[in-house]
């Protein structure tokens, strides 16, 4: 990795205008292109980005998973940091983030909320469900590969281009997210997961129902056990 390495932020994104140029401005610093992905968006999105001076695209409309793989395809920088655009992550710990990569100790770095904290917490039934799930997921990754990650599913990320690049990706979902991680580590990829604070959710609604948990238990062990 060369010392100054191309940053290209990808921002996947569905009617979360309210705050994406406030997303765009707290980011710009750190980047050298910010590609903007929008799930079809029914607000002044496009507009936005366009004001923005953001590389903009349309996915093809089948969820976050598009949006990040499209966003991966069209990238031109060295490392690749995903950034959602609900207001709930925290753009100062991009440094932290990236450092581990520019100092040639990670080809992925990933980051926790439950080491990090959360004011998104919910301590409903759906909260719990959801927590007791995401430690199920990650103790499913971890009994395979023998880690100790805390948080396979929080979406902040980075990772060099060139590696993401070979880890053809499928999932048009929020499957997206242990996908890469779980193939990274299948390819051998040096990964470091860092804490990192989960704010909530400034803007928007979110598109995670909590049913789809079940479809990622059942995902996840398809890529650890069957996938070739």
């Amino acid at each position: 990795m060369r010392k100054n390495p191309k940053i290209s932020i990808i921002i996947p994104t569905k009617n979360e205008a309210e705050g994406l140029a406030k997303i765009i401005r707290s980011v710009k610093r750190y980047a050298s292109e910010i590609i903007v992905v929008d799930g079809h968006s029914k607000d002044n999105t496009k507009q936005i980005a366009k004001e923005e001076n953001t590389s903009y695209f349309l996915d093809k409309g089948g969820g976050k998973g598009d949006g990040v793989r499209l966003g991966i395809k069209k990238a031109n920088g060295d490392i690749l940091i995903i950034f959602d655009a609900d207001g709930s992550h925290e753009a100062k710990d991009i440094s932290k983030l990236i450092k581990p990569i520019i100092e040639d100790r990670a080809d992925m770095v990933i980051t926790s909320k439950i080491t990090g904290g959360s004011f998104d917490k919910r301590l409903d039934f759906t909260g719990v469900l959801r927590s007791m799930g995401s430690d199920f997921l990650c103790f499913m990754l971890n009994h395979k590969f023998k880690t100790n990650f805390t948080d396979i599913l929080y979406s902040f990320r980075a990772i060099k281009a060139s590696q993401a690049k070979k880890l053809s990706l499928k999932s048009h979902d929020f499957c997206i997210e242990h996908e890469m991680l779980a193939k990274a580590l299948k390819k051998k990829y040096r990964v470091i997961e860092i804490p990192s604070r989960e704010k909530k959710r400034a803007w928007g609604k979110s598109k995670l129902k909590t049913f789809e948990g079940i479809k990622f238990i059942f995902d996840l062990f398809r890529i650890l056990y069957i996938e070739k």
